[in-house]
């Protein structure tokens, strides 16, 4: 009995024992430190909006396109004799870029000047026996329409041998030749292709505008004194380059929307005397949406998401975090966010430790300063 009874106090002991330990662990757990989940404070940076005058930009992707561009063909049959041009080259406006053996239309044309002549010699001869009535008036007749038939093959013929040298029509650079010396070139209907030939300055950018940006356009476009819209400074940037450096203006807005996309084509101007906008290349452009106006300023990564709506954690008067709903405007090229509504310049937001805060969290904040503040 005296055993049993040493057992039984012996386990309760330990039960007793078992207890406290778990208690005290429980209780270290609930203190957690810094890694704790259960921690009733925490120390972040917070810091006011950044306030600066700034203009608000939408950003499109367009493809440059050339004023004019022309396919050149021949519009006579024949043997190419000549090419007067290298590859790649900028030419002026009526030099002669092939020439396709002329000898047969010259021989045409001599044909249709022999008749010509003839037939202007025997048009005369029945003008003067037509005022003594040596001539019927069908005679005459015939001899008119002879005359004037022949009047249009030698026309025809000189106008085939003026179209045996293939000119440029404009002033620009042209492609590389898509046929060699001594080929056989077709005219007419089913013309061989020779090469290109497109203008280099001003150039054209093309790019696509949805709804919305059409509708802010016609609410906001300014009108000169005649009436007409003002046109609209656009900025464009190539694939390498890192900013918009070349300046254009909107000279074309299409008279419908698309019906399958609800895209409109939009068509920016821009002058080229450096010769580095090409046709075909891609470029960003932007083109500004309001005057420049004051606004305030975040860092894009403290912003968060909540279903559809966007949040910043701010602190309340008793410095515990909140969610603040905003309405975001675009990004500033230094990685800052517009706030268009929700926040106010007093506000103080949470910009470090974000991964520790939770709404009603009480914060210890490490007030950053911007120095144009204080």
């Amino acid at each position: 009995m005296r055993i049993m009874s040493i057992l039984k106090k012996t386990g309760l002991f330990t039960l007793m024992l078992v207890a406290v330990i778990s208690l005290s662990s429980c209780k270290e757990e609930v203190g957690a430190g810094p890694e704790g989940h259960m921690q009733s404070s925490v120390s972040v940076r917070v810091e006011q909006p950044e306030q600066r005058v700034v203009t608000e930009w939408d950003e499109f992707t367009g493809r440059f396109q050339a004023v004019q561009r022309v396919e050149l063909r021949a519009r006579v049959s024949g043997y190419l004799d000549e090419i007067k041009f290298e590859d790649g080259r900028i030419v002026q406006k009526d030099d002669v870029l092939f020439v396709i053996d002329p000898r047969p239309f010259q021989i045409a044309m001599k044909s249709a000047k022999a008749r010509f002549e003839l037939a202007n010699k025997e048009f005369k001869r029945a003008k003067m026996l037509r005022s003594s009535k040596a001539i019927s008036e069908e005679d005459y007749d015939q001899r008119l329409q002879e005359h004037s038939i022949t009047q249009a093959l030698l026309d025809e013929a000189k106008l085939n041998l003026e179209f045996t040298e293939v000119k440029a029509p404009f002033t620009g650079r042209i492609s590389r030749n898509r046929v060699d010396v001594g080929s056989l070139i077709s005219g007419g209907a089913s013309a061989t292709l020779l090469t290109t030939l497109v203008t280099t300055s001003p150039i054209e950018l093309y790019f696509e505008g949805s709804e919305g940006d059409l509708l802010h356009y016609l609410r906001t476009r300014k009108k000169t004194e005649d009436g007409r819209s003002e046109t609209h400074p656009v900025f464009a940037k190539l694939q390498d380059e890192d900013t918009f450096v070349h300046e254009g203006k909107i000279n074309f807005l299409d008279n419908e929307l698309a019906f399958d996309t609800g895209t409109i084509q939009v068509r920016a101007i821009f002058d080229n005397e450096t010769d580095i906008l090409r046709p075909g290349l891609f470029a960003r452009l932007r083109i500004a949406i309001n005057d420049p106006v004051a606004v305030l300023l975040v860092p894009a990564n403290v912003i968060g998401t909540e279903q559809t709506r966007k949040y910043i954690y701010t602190l309340d008067q008793d410095n515990k975090a909140v969610r603040t709903y905003v309405k975001l405007g675009s990004l500033t090229e230094d990685g800052l966010r517009i706030i268009k509504s929700g926040l106010t310049t007093e506000n103080w937001v949470v910009v470090g430790g974000l991964h520790m805060v939770r709404p009603g969290v009480e914060i210890l904040p490490i007030k950053v300063v911007d120095a144009g503040q204080e």
